[in-house]
């Protein structure tokens, strides 16, 4: 038992090391050639390395990073993002927030019963 954890251990030890010995501008690069294989406007979905979110419309490249106008509720400015920042970018489709699913199917649903209103009154009064 002893060995085997040891073995488990020392395997896991060997294989997390060319992983950690990667250079750090390798991903910036990476990040680079992603961005530039992205159609102009976008929509992308960028997660910081610090944690921070942000998704909106990609409005320009540069040298650096990239130039994000996030989507949001309330207008706020274009944020630009350093491609050594970037852990996480994916472009993704513009759709319907669950607030507007909502407000569509109740809208839907009472238009249902107003016409079903409508026929069964239409119906009475004959």
């Amino acid at each position: 038992m002893r060995v085997t954890a040891c073995f488990i251990i020392l395997s896991l030890l060997v294989a997390a090391g060319p992983a950690a010995a990667q250079p750090p501008h390798a991903d910036a690069d990476a990040w680079r050639a992603l961005a530039g294989a992205l159609e102009p406007a976008a929509f992308v979905s960028v997660r910081t390395k610090d944690g921070r979110r942000v998704r909106g419309t990609l409005v320009q490249r540069t040298e650096d990073g990239i130039v994000v106008k996030p989507k949001t509720r309330l207008p706020s400015p274009m944020r630009p993002i350093a491609y050594a920042e970037i852990d996480e970018m994916e472009r993704t489709a513009h759709g319907m927030t669950p607030g507007l699913k909502v407000v569509l199917g109740a809208g839907i649903g009472a238009g249902a019963m107003l016409l079903v209103g409508a026929v069964l009154v239409a119906m009475l009064s004959d």
